[in-house]
């Protein structure tokens, strides 16, 4: 959560003008993203401002708000108003809020009242206040003179960093960038990309995420694509485990090659395992985490003229429930998803194929799936909806997965 936290001075014209911001703009732009605390720094040159504070602090007590409006009056009068006049005050605005003046102007007289005022006071000194305003958006100042525009650059940059993190591997294109996408909207997203580098800036472009060439396959690779994560965000708070390759010649599994089988079991097994391992022990550490592996009905669905893909995938699956039993007392939580039929380019050459065989009945739902369909899924998941189902397979297939008669 992102702190604006204010110092002002009740006597201060400065002060007047930052009030007419947070009121006018600051709060109505960042309600509910963004805790605004007041702390009050009278100055000791200013003989009524101690007083004015101690006021606030007693309108809040009196009902909850009316010292942010007390604190706006009393600063478009600072003119007219006196330490004489001040009582006066207090009961104009007593008035018109509805509530007892001399109830308040009681409190003038309390000593805890002034002591949380001197705490305040205490406080700021410590963090560096020597003039008013001075506004502390989370440890980042901004002091006596500054823009609308500055402050608000500061509770946008402020509110960027304070976003979880998410890796996702294979992001440049098909159900990976779908997942890029859509985590974007909530996560600063870090996405890995092999070979094709004008589609992942082009998601760069789109989404701010930044991309990371990786080959998924080498420890290296994975090595040092952690330790960006590491340097740049210093937390890792989901890993979508996406990136994959089909066979580069489907051949029967009679005559299939020792090669594409070392190749895909290297790229779509060994390295998200791996990959899992390394963030796993970092999610561990930090004590939560959530982990997303993206396989394939080809985990169950046997298909002879993909032996090496069908292979690497159920083993997958497999890894996904030691990851799950491993991490779970670390608050660390993992899931499966497994896509059907999806449109990508990975099964352009074919799917002409699939839209017929969908017409002749061969998914209960009658369509091919999207890319956003697998990304609702992982959406579930980095919102914490599933949380208490760690080791859960969510099938994203159009019904494939049922037995029917």
């Amino acid at each position: 959560m992102v702190t604006l936290t204010v110092y002002t001075n009740l006597q201060c014209g400065d002060c007047t003008r930052f009030d007419a911001m947070l009121n006018g703009s600051l709060v109505p732009k960042y309600r509910g993203r963004v805790r605004f605390v007041h702390r009050d720094f009278p100055l000791g040159k200013h003989v009524w401002a101690k007083p004015a504070a101690i006021v606030a602090r007693r309108f809040d007590e009196v009902a909850c708000g009316l010292a942010a409006g007390w604190r706006t009056y009393i600063l478009n009068r600072i003119k007219t108003t006196t330490l004489e006049t001040l009582p006066d005050r207090v009961r104009e605005y007593a008035a018109e809020a509805g509530v007892d003046a001399a109830q308040v102007l009681a409190g003038l007289e309390r000593e805890d009242l002034a002591a949380r005022v001197d705490a305040d006071v205490r406080e700021g000194v410590a963090r560096g206040v020597v003039k008013t305003p001075t506004v502390f958006v989370n440890g980042r100042a901004f002091i006596e003179v500054f823009t609308l525009e500055e402050i608000t650059a500061g509770i946008d940059a402020e509110l960027a960093a304070s976003r979880p993190v998410a890796l996702v591997t294979g992001a440049s294109r098909g159900i990976g960038r779908a997942i890029a996408v859509e985590l974007a909207k909530t996560h600063q997203v870090v996405g890995t990309y092999r070979g094709r580098k004008d589609l992942a800036e082009t998601l760069a472009a789109e989404t701010r995420a930044a991309v990371f060439q990786c080959e998924i396959a080498s420890r290296d690779d994975r090595r040092d694509l952690l330790d960006f994560v590491r340097r740049e965000y210093g937390r890792l708070d989901l890993l979508v485990n996406n990136a994959g390759m089909p066979q580069r010649e489907r051949r029967d599994v009679l005559d299939a090659s020792e090669e594409s089988f070392d190749e895909l079991i290297g790229t779509n097994l060994k390295g998200p395992h791996f990959l899992t391992q390394a963030a796993g022990q970092w999610m561990a550490e930090q004590g939560s985490g959530r982990i997303v592996f993206i396989t394939s009905i080809s985990a169950y669905a046997a298909s002879t003229s993909r032996a090496e893909y069908c292979m690497a995938k159920a083993a997958l699956s497999m890894s996904v429930s030691l990851y799950a039993q491993r991490l779970a007392k670390s608050n660390v939580q993992v899931f499966e998803i497994r896509p059907g039929v999806i449109r990508t380019d990975m099964i352009a050459a074919v799917e002409q194929l699939y839209e017929e065989r969908i017409a002749g009945g061969l998914l209960p739902q009658p369509r091919m799936g999207e890319g956003s369909d697998v990304a609702k899924a992982v959406r579930a998941v980095a919102d914490g909806l599933l949380d208490y189902s760690t080791g859960q397979v969510l099938n994203v297939d159009g019904g494939f997965h049922m037995r029917g008669l």
